[in-house]
C-alpha cells in the first residue's frame, strides 16, 4: 500500500492547530479536512497534540510577578528584533545579487511568525529611528572584488539602502534596473553609465535602464540605492 504523505502546507497547519495559533481564516477548511476522510493529518494533529500535552504537563504551574511577564516579552522582543535587523542585512546584501525567486518559507520561520502575532507586547525602542554605526553591519561579499553591506531595506517600496565597495580593477556585471537606482560617490572613483564619477558624484538610472560598464580602476565606496531584484543581463 503506498504511503500517503501530508503536503507541506497541511503538515505547518497541524502544527499550528495543535498550538492554537492557526489563522482565523484557515481554521474553517482545515475543520473540513480534520473530520474528513484524511487519517495521516489526524495522525499528525494527535501526534503534535501529544507533544504540547507533554510539554505543558511537564511544567508546574505558578503565578509570576506583576509585570514580570511584560518584562520578559519586552526581553524577547528585543532580541528578535536585534536577530531580525541582522538577518535582513544579511539578507539584503545577499539579494542585490540574487535570482529572483520565490521561495517557500521553512516551517520554524512561518510558525514562529505566527505565534509572534500572538504576543501583545512590541518593543520598539528607537521610536521610527534607525542608526547603523560604522562598527557596526556585515560586509558580503556579492561578487569578485564587490562586497556590499546592507543599511536599510523599505519593504513598500521594496529598494534598499546599502554600501558598496568596489575593489581596484574589478568590473560589474551588466544588469537591467527593476526600479530606479541611485548612486552617491564616497571614496575612489568609478565609471558608470559612460561617465566616470569621483567622490561628491551622484547619478540616478531611471527603471528599465541597463548599465554595462560599471567599474573602478582605483577601487572606489559607494552610497547606493536600489531594489534587490535588479535583472542580471547575459
Amino acid at each position: 500500500m503506498t504511503e500517503v504523505r501530508l503536503t507541506q502546507e497541511l503538515e505547518e497547519q497541524a502544527a499550528l492547530h495543535a498550538l492554537g495559533v492557526l489563522e482565523h481564516d484557515d481554521r474553517p477548511a482545515f475543520a473540513v479536512r480534520l473530520q474528513g476522510e484524511s487519517l495521516p493529518l489526524r495522525q499528525a494533529v494527535t501526534a503534535y497534540h501529544a507533544v504540547t500535552d507533554a510539554l505543558a504537563d511537564s511544567v508546574i504551574p505558578v503565578v509570576p510577578r506583576a509585570g514580570l511577564r511584560e518584562r520578559l516579552l519586552a526581553t524577547v522582543a528585543q532580541e528578535a528584533a536585534r536577530e531580525t535587523a541582522q538577518f535582513e542585512r544579511v539578507a539584503n546584501a545577499l539579494a542585490l545579487n540574487a535570482v529572483p525567486v520565490a521561495p517557500r518559507a521553512s516551517l520554524r520561520e512561518r510558525l514562529l511568525a505566527r505565534v509572534e502575532g500572538h504576543i501583545d507586547v512590541k518593543l520598539d525602542p528607537l521610536k521610527g529611528l534607525t542608526f547603523v554605526k560604522a562598527s557596526e553591519g556585515i560586509w558580503q561579499e556579492m561578487a569578485p572584488g564587490i562586497s556590499v553591506k546592507a543599511l536599510f531595506f523599505d519593504p513598500v517600496s521594496r529598494r534598499a539602502t546599502a554600501l558598496v565597495r568596489i575593489e581596484p580593477g574589478t568590473r560589474y556585471a551588466p544588469h537591467r534596473h527593476v526600479e530606479a537606482e541611485e548612486l552617491y560617490v564616497l571614496e575612489g572613483g568609478c565609471f558608470c553609465g559612460g561617465r566616470e564619477l569621483k567622490p561628491g558624484d551622484y547619478h540616478r538610472a531611471e527603471s528599465d535602464t541597463e548599465h554595462h560598464d560599471t567599474s573602478s580602476d582605483e577601487g572606489c565606496l559607494l552610497l547606493v540605492i536600489s531594489s534587490p531584484q535588479n535583472e542580471m543581463l547575459r
